[in-house]
């Protein structure tokens, strides 16, 4: 009898190795693919159980393209925090104020990394205030630009800094115009950011964000 239960169970645990994983890869498409077009997606995890309770060992997923607002993505991480590896590329991600291109987001642990390019003309339009952006350089975890202001009908040159301050990720030109025009880019209670650089490429900039899942 003791035989019969224990392989009664081994069988469970072969067979649930095998099903578990792609029945819940078909619904990890399924959730992305209200919000975008899923080119491919894969979830492992061994064993298998621990997708009982929304653990799994590696989620990757490749998209043409994702739109949502920041709260559907805020539930999308905290979904990822049981997940030891996760690894995404979208080729174009709108969140409503930004457009990202080129996308990639890569989680090891608790620690996150998301890449994405912005075209100057998308941060501009984010900052009606803000001409002519042009790309100075990158320190100390934030990003500086220059480019020129406009306000009750005066021009002057502003420096515009990207940065990541008490865990968001804000875009604020300098000066006391920064404290009526500074947007900001990511806030997420589920994602503290750490630090942003940027390389230039044409029409934009090449970013690299840091943070860590709270």
């Amino acid at each position: 009898m003791a035989i019969t239960i224990a392989a009664i169970i081994a069988i469970v645990l072969v067979g649930g190795q095998f099903v578990a994983p792609s029945i819940a890869t078909s619904v990890l498409r399924q959730r992305l693919a209200k919000d975008g077009k899923v080119l491919s997606a894969h979830l492992s995890a061994f064993p298998w159980v621990q997708l009982l309770w929304q653990h799994a060992d590696r989620v990757s997923a490749t998209m043409a393209d994702y739109s949502a607002a920041p709260g559907h993505i805020e539930r999308l991480l905290r979904q990822a925090d049981g997940i030891g590896e996760v690894d995404v590329s979208i080729g174009v991600v709108h969140t409503g104020l930004l457009t990202l291109h080129a996308v990639t987001f890569t989680k090891r642990g608790d620690e996150l990394v998301g890449v994405g390019t912005l075209e100057l003309s998308d941060l501009q339009a984010a900052l009606p205030v803000v001409r002519s952006l042009t790309p100075v350089r990158d320190s100390n975890g934030q990003v500086l630009l220059h480019g020129t202001a406009s306000m009750l009908g005066v021009q002057a040159g502003v420096d515009v800094v990207i940065a990541a301050r008490d865990g968001k990720l804000v875009v604020a030109p300098s000066g006391l115009l920064g404290a009526f025009a500074t947007v900001t880019l990511y806030d997420d209670p589920a994602v503290h950011v750490q630090s942003v650089t940027a390389t230039t490429v044409p029409g934009g900039l090449r970013f690299v964000t840091r943070g860590k899942v709270t």
